[in-house]
């Protein structure tokens, strides 16, 4: 048995070196990605996004309101406008990502006791630069809105001890739990990433198999196993899994130790899971094969697997929310076990018997291959693959 897969293993190592494909599915595309999360989300989270302001008022009022706005590190007032037209035209195009459109009269409604209306205007198409251009509205808005009001209290002779009481009778004291930094790669990066894993190793291992069935090669693969089945895919994945769990080790290491993510269980955890990770990204992929043994329909399967794992994992919108028939479906990606693991054991240290389920999820996985493999090798055999 040793022989064999020793024998399938040379040859793998040697078809690897063939083509450039190889390299790029297994090394460059992930480690391309990992510098590129890490880089865009060195800072943590966007600043001074590109916004406008339309003062058709003129007035100190407007003026303190841009002073405002740019005191703000997350926006930066790129322009003033005379006309909300024009600011609606570069929020169109893009040059900015939102504007405040102060009407003439503002600052004399205000001292007459009447209410202006100041309208905000965000690009929500664009998540991030939307929802944050609009938290600084917000802000700005209630910073505004106090400030006014205490000015009003302040001319009718109200004393300044008991001023902030009457304005604010509620003080709120955040505490951001595990995230203070508000880090928007703590929580992408650390799932992104790992999704990009289980896509590649997706496609990889179907390409790898689905290619012998194409050029014909599948024989001759057999017959250096001796036939076994076992042998034969244990040979072919072996490198393909050093690699990848390589990789994942090397990630989990530069997230956790260099860029200094926070972790609340040992490092070795994380190495494990994302070990279990790749096992069982691997045995869905020889599943993918084996039930379409024709490589561009497992590649056309196995791509869109890998890409709705990322929505269902919940990492962007919690899977308890979803309908019903989605949350059955979540729980058939590794990603999703994987998800859950880091959260539960990885964020909040829940032990053991929180995250011990999620274990046994990504170990069923692992079972998938048994139930094709007599339909794979009668595939790899007989060469059935069709020719147009």
């Amino acid at each position: 048995m040793f022989k064999s897969i020793k024998e399938v293993l040379h040859r793998e190592w040697r078809q690897m070196f063939s083509r450039p494909i190889y390299l790029f599915g297994t090394v460059l595309i992930l480690a391309f990605c990992a510098i590129f999360f890490f880089s865009l989300f060195d800072e943590g989270l966007p600043n001074e996004l590109p916004i406008g302001i339309v003062d058709r008022d003129n007035s100190s009022f407007s003026r303190m309101v841009r002073r405002n706005l740019d005191a703000e590190q997350g926006v930066k007032v790129l322009k003033k406008y005379s006309e909300y037209q024009a600011a609606r035209k570069a929020l169109q195009v893009g040059d900015i990502y939102g504007f405040i459109d102060i009407p003439n009269g503002a600052y004399r409604d205000i001292l007459e006791g009447r209410r202006p209306k100041v309208g905000i205007y965000c690009e929500q198409g664009l998540m991030v630069p939307g929802n944050l251009t609009y938290k600084n509205f917000i802000y700005i808005g209630t910073v505004l809105d106090v400030g006014v009001r205490r000015e009003i209290l302040k001319a009718k002779g109200y004393p300044e001890s008991g001023m902030m009481a009457r304005l604010q009778p509620i003080k709120t004291d955040f505490h951001l739990i595990k995230n203070p930094w508000t880090n928007y790669g703590i929580y992408l990066t650390t799932i992104l990433w790992p999704g990009l894993l289980q896509l590649c190793v997706l496609l990889m291992t179907v390409f790898s198999i689905g290619y012998e069935l194409k050029m014909k090669t599948s024989r001759d693969w057999m017959s250096e196993s001796h036939g076994s089945i076992f042998n034969a895919l244990t040979g072919k994945l072996l490198p393909y899994t050093f690699i990848y769990v390589l990789m994942g080790i090397a990630f989990e290491l530069l997230a956790c130790r260099i860029m200094g993510y926070p972790i609340a269980t040992h490092i070795w955890v994380m190495f494990l899971t994302i070990t279990l990770l790749v096992f069982a990204a691997q045995a869905v992929g020889i599943f993918m094969i084996g039930l379409f043994p024709v490589l561009r329909d497992g590649l056309s399967f196995a791509a869109l697997y890998g890409i709705l794992s990322l929505s269902l994992a919940g990492m962007s919108f919690p899977v308890e929310y979803m309908l019903g028939v989605i949350q059955g479906w979540a729980v058939m990606f590794p990603l999703r076990q994987f998800f859950l693991i880091y959260v539960k054991e990885g964020i909040f240290a829940a032990g053991f018997n929180a995250i011990w389920l999620n274990y046994v999820g990504l170990l069923i996985f692992c079972l998938l291959p048994f139930t094709i493999l007599r339909r794979l090798r009668r595939a790899l055999i007989f060469q059935n693959y069709p020719l147009k």
